[in-house]
């Protein structure tokens, strides 16, 4: 630690310097500065301490000014300070301009020890800080790549909702997207066949080759080409390129595979977006076209375009939403689902004119869904699905407003009467594990095991018991251990060590504590009046 020691009186520095030396023989004082008239700040630049040791009144009545003139310019240096006692409040006030500490005139030794100690304790922690947050910097810069690959799986999956997220992670990662975005996948023909006879290195050296052949195609196009399986590489198109200069590009970029190493390989392309909220949408369309391999062939170029025209509604469509809104109204969470719902329809009004009909099948597929999930948990209101969800109001369902109206109130409905089936479990579950405890009480205590019995979690046994017993299953169980050991006590001579145990404790000490903070009393005296 560098210590500048300002003061106006020479004999203080003096001393200070002295004492320091002597009892801080760690701690380097770089120079010290006594002249009121001069700017400090060149002094401070020169000698670059971290802990500056002042006197308060070395400043003037500027001495906040100072401080925070300092602080500003130098914001990782510290200070200790000393005054009087009228100068109390400012040295408190200091601390927002980095004064650690302060001590009063005259200072005494202890004091100064006190402070410094604190000042090199501080600092210790500070470079250990420092330290950590090095070695996990160093870490995360070997490991960037990987989070590059992080951020565009997602991207694929359409797992970031918000454009400027995706903006901010293209240019961390420098990435050079501007407007128009559409995916290319190429995915190694037969592949499983074609590695059969491969090591595991060169399995990975084949995609690796392949990957590099698709960037050296790609050298003239603002894209990111990376790996995404052992048998695919996906590429994000920066540019608005017809479909017949698309076909070209990936009927160009195939070629040079199988010159450069044998390998046959299939693109699939899908639409071109202005956002990249869609670049989700694009690769999705991308693999649907490898679908149509059997008809089109094998080592193809196969743009969404060539075989689904028309669609513009299944691949904008999030299934993954739907998914988690049928979860989410089996287990009775309407606030969820309301969020969910929004999504689902804001998709569908964004596609476009719907064919004919169209909202009606969703909505029936999703409720079909609903009813599924609900018979696949076994769960007894599977024939309540159609009260809450009528199939004659369904059908008569035209526009995406009306099914959004629909859906939002049936929801609403189901969802309250789950709740309340599930508030009728809850109560069963309460039955059943307080009736469980009481048979297995005397056995080791575990959770976990408990909640395995029953099949349900740990986290529901809690809390169940906290709202219908106000206290935690833990607690629970060790009353009813301390109940059955008030009642063997009471009734017989066993000694209390064989009792703890028959209750369930291994520890007689433990089972005493226990016993105390239940009763208000140990074990002995609960005997002792219990049988008086």
């Amino acid at each position: 630690m560098n210590l500048l020691l300002v003061d106006g009186d020479e004999s203080n520095i003096r001393n200070f310097r002295a004492h320091i030396r002597k009892t801080f023989p760690s701690v380097r004082i770089v120079g010290h500065f006594s002249e009121i008239s001069k700017d400090i700040i060149p002094a401070v630049r020169d000698l670059k301490p971290d802990l500056i040791l002042a006197d308060i009144r070395f400043f003037g009545g500027l001495h906040f000014v100072r401080f925070k003139d300092i602080h500003d310019t130098f914001p990782n240096i510290k200070f200790l300070v000393y005054g009087t006692f009228n100068d109390s409040d400012y040295m408190k006030r200091g601390r927002e301009f980095g004064v650690l500490d302060f001590m009063y005139r005259p200072v005494k030794p202890s004091e100064l020890n006190r402070c410094l100690e604190m000042a090199t304790g501080f600092f210790k922690k500070a470079e250990e800080t420092r330290r950590q947050t090095k070695v996990v910097e160093d870490a995360y810069q070997k490991q960037i790549s990987q989070y590059e690959e992080i951020f565009l799986r997602s991207l694929m999956d359409g797992d970031m909702n918000r454009e400027t997220e995706i903006r901010d992670g293209f240019s961390y990662f420098n990435i050079p997207f501007d407007v128009g975005f559409s995916v290319f996948i190429i995915r190694i023909d037969h592949y499983r066949r074609v590695v059969q006879n491969l090591t595991e290195m060169q399995k990975h050296m084949k995609v690796i080759n392949v990957l590099g052949i698709v960037e050296d195609a790609l050298r003239e196009y603002k894209s990111k080409a990376f790996i995404r399986s052992f048998h695919e590489v996906t590429v994000i198109l920066n540019n608005h390129m017809s479909v017949e200069d698309k076909v070209l590009l990936g009927d160009r970029i195939k070629h040079m595979i199988l010159e450069k190493t044998n390998t046959r390989c299939t693109i699939g392309i899908g639409r071109t977006y202005p956002s990249p909220m869609e670049i989700a949408i694009s690769s999705r369309e991308a693999d649907a076209s490898f679908g149509y391999r059997f008809r089109m062939g094998y080592h193809a170029v196969i743009p969404i375009e060539f075989v689904e025209p028309h669609n513009n509604i299944t691949f904008r469509y999030p299934h993954a939403r739907e998914r988690r809104l049928v979860y989410s109204a089996v287990v009775g969470d309407y606030e969820y689902c309301k969020g969910l719902l929004s999504e689902l329809f804001t998709a569908l009004s964004q596609a476009g004119q719907l064919p004919d009909n169209l909202v009606a099948k969703i909505v029936m597929t999703i409720v079909f869904r609903i009813s599924r999930y609900i018979s696949e948990q076994n769960l007894p209101f599977a024939g309540d699905v159609a009260k809450y969800f009528p199939t004659a109001d369904i059908l008569r369902l035209v526009t995406i407003d009306d099914g959004y109206a629909f859906l939002d109130k049936s929801l609403k409905d189901f969802c309250k009467f789950v709740g309340k089936y599930h508030s009728k479990d809850s109560s069963r579950l309460h039955i059943v594990a307080k009736e469980y405890i009481q048979k297995h009480y005397f056995e080791s205590f575990s959770i976990v095991k408990i909640a395995v019995k029953l099949g349900t979690t740990p986290e529901t046994l809690n809390k169940v018991f906290m709202e219908r017993e106000r206290i935690m299953l833990f607690d629970y169980v060790m009353w009813v251990r301390v109940q059955a050991a008030q009642q063997q006590l009471k009734n017989s001579a066993t000694e209390e060590e064989i009792i703890a145990v028959q209750v369930g404790f291994d520890d007689v000490k433990y089972f005493r504590s226990i016993f105390k903070k239940y009763v208000g009393e140990t074990p002995a005296e609960y005997r002792t009046h219990s049988q008086g």
